[in-house]
């Protein structure tokens, strides 16, 4: 396929030019190490690879800037050995991070190395002296995946890799209160040597509680927390801070207890719109059958909105946007003036806000996977890992991210009463927040890449950039409201707008057909395009909501 030959030749060159040196005469690939290490992150992705059977070997250059050994024509259960050299200026100790499902070893020097005892990562310590050391890996090709990414970071970027993935994931959220014991969900404290402290802080942001962690402890006691009360916990690793809302308490007691405050308010109370989602959601979450089939990430829904909705009622004169307090992910429900309805969208913030920062803002378009029913029961709001990771890449960017409702139904085209919502939702969040208008940018996932066009192309002053995961270009919808406004039709409208189309190309969900056309488009109206692959990322674009290579793409775009 072109479209595949034109992505896999521009992404050679980007890594010959930057990250490594080659030496094809004698197979070396050498990696350099800055003398000054700060924030240190450098992918490996050309390894020297050699088998017995079949017999191969040679520098291994991969198509998709991931080492893939189906590309090579390697068999099933055969045992693969990589090395590479890294050079560095002195003595420093390093991390290696590693995505593989297959078996697999280190050595350095021919010393082997350890993995730290942590789930969800693989990373291993490794001290590099000053000069050059030869970095050796075994693998064996067992199992569906073939693929193996590793990248060296050092300890601040690990740590920071860490902690933001374990966005609202620090401790099991619902505490119990006879014993007002917490249980990490993993061992943070075997991350780095360095202390990890957790600190628990109530709405108004005073703190109750400071824990440092101890080596192999889980268990910790925490008599401070008061029943039926939620606070925000904080997890610090090195220089990162991740948060997340915890209850100490019974989820039903919270919903009781939030219905009998809102039943105390007044008729037409400011803040009524916001608590209503809330509680609606709350409830929809308490009564979903996923509580009682093993979902492990349910409890971890219920506590944003049990945190959420004491802050609301402890905040009841003020408005969102206000205070640090509040938590990263917020459900916002807001009156529009089109016939007065109530509207919603999904906002998420960095960690800390000063009002006197203008930060960027991602404006998120739905695809059309929602079904008919409210937007803060949708799909796309009920996986939590989703959310955890538009929460780690709003703080860790620091970029506002909103997602609105937009009066989009299933199957419907943008028609012009939803593109005029979506916009009245971006004024509601710049009445709030301090929004530098430069860097505004447009994200949206599968066939939600329609719908993004189509608003993107009514407003073309609007956005400093576009990004698109595995884009729908054309579509036949159920209910379209203008055949003659396509996307297609439209696109020069775009013309030096910085595009990135991501995909994934063994995603049979969203496969290369349905944006090829897109591709040529984009050269014909002079688009500034970029294309971006990740092979084996095992992700459908259709089911999440943001992911990283748009928000590096955005950094440093404005209008």
């Amino acid at each position: 396929m072109k479209l595949l030959r034109i992505i896999s030749s521009g992404v050679i060159i980007c890594m010959i030019g930057i990250f490594i040196s080659c030496n094809n005469e004698n197979k070396d690939t050498t990696y350099y190490i800055p003398k000054h290490v700060e924030s240190l992150e450098i992918p490996l992705n050309l390894w020297n690879i050699k088998t017995k059977s079949p017999s191969f070997d040679s520098l291994y250059i991969p198509l998709y800037n991931q080492l893939d050994l189906r590309e090579i024509g390697i068999d099933s259960s055969t045992n693969v050995h990589l090395s590479c050299t890294i050079e560095a200026k002195h003595t420093v100790q390093l991390y290696l991070g590693v995505k593989c499902e297959m078996p697999q070893s280190f050595l350095l020097n021919e010393d082997s190395l350890s993995r730290i005892d942590i789930q969800g990562l693989n990373i291993y310590p490794i001290l590099l002296k000053k000069g050059k050391s030869t970095l050796q890996a075994e693998v064996n090709t067992t199992g569906e995946d073939w693929s193996f990414e590793t990248t060296l970071y050092d300890s601040l970027s690990i740590a920071q890799l860490y902690a933001e993935g374990q966005s609202c994931n620090i401790i099991y959220p619902l505490i119990p209160t006879e014993t007002k014991d917490i249980m990490l969900t993993n061992a943070h404290q075997n991350v780095l040597s360095s202390p990890v402290v957790l600190t628990f802080n109530d709405v108004q942001g005073k703190m109750v509680s400071e824990i440092i962690l101890k080596k192999d402890s889980f268990i910790y006691h925490v008599p401070e927390l008061e029943e039926d009360i939620s606070y925000m916990c904080s997890m610090k690793i090195g220089k990162t801070l991740v948060r997340q809302p915890v209850l100490c308490g019974q989820d039903d007691n919270s919903l009781v207890k939030f219905q009998r405050l809102r039943q105390m308010l007044p008729k037409g109370h400011p803040r009524l719109p916001e608590i209503d989602g809330a509680l609606y959601r709350l409830q929809f979450l308490l009564n979903h059958p996923t509580r009682y089939e093993g979902d492990w990430w349910w409890q971890f829904k219920i506590t944003p909105l049990t945190y959420q909705l004491e802050h609301l009622f402890s905040h009841l004169e003020e408005t969102y946007g206000t205070s640090d307090t509040e938590f990263n992910v917020n459900f916002i429900s807001y009156r529009s003036v089109i016939d007065d309805s109530i509207q919603h969208y999904l906002l998420v913030t960095p960690n800390s806000i000063h009002q006197d920062e203008p930060l960027p803002l991602v404006v998120i378009v739905r695809p059309f996977c929602e079904n008919y029913h409210h937007f803060f029961a949708s799909p796309q709001l009920v996986r939590q890992w989703a959310l955890n990771i538009v929460q780690g890449l709003a703080n860790h960017h620091r970029f506002i991210v909103m997602m609105p409702e937009g009066r989009m139904p299933k199957n419907e085209d943008l028609t012009p009463m939803a593109e005029r919502e979506i916009k009245l939702a971006i004024e509601d969040v710049k009445s709030h927040y301090n929004i530098d208008e430069s860097k505004m940018y447009l994200q949206a996932n599968c066939t939600g890449g329609y719908r993004a066009l189509k608003f993107a192309e009514a407003n073309p002053k609007l956005f400093a950039a576009i990004a698109l995961y595995a884009p729908v270009y054309k579509v036949n919808y159920a209910l379209s409201w203008s055949k003659q406004y396509t996307a297609k039709s439209q696109l020069a409208k775009l013309k030096d707008i910085p595009l990135m189309i991501h995909y994934d190309p063994l995603d049979e969900h969203s496969t290369p057909e349905q944006f090829e056309e897109l591709v040529a488009d984009c050269e014909h109206n002079g688009i500034p395009l970029t294309l971006s692959v990740k092979r084996n990322s095992g992700k459908f674009y259709n089911v999440v909501i943001a992911g990283c290579e748009a928000f590096e793409f955005f950094h440093g775009k404005q209008k």
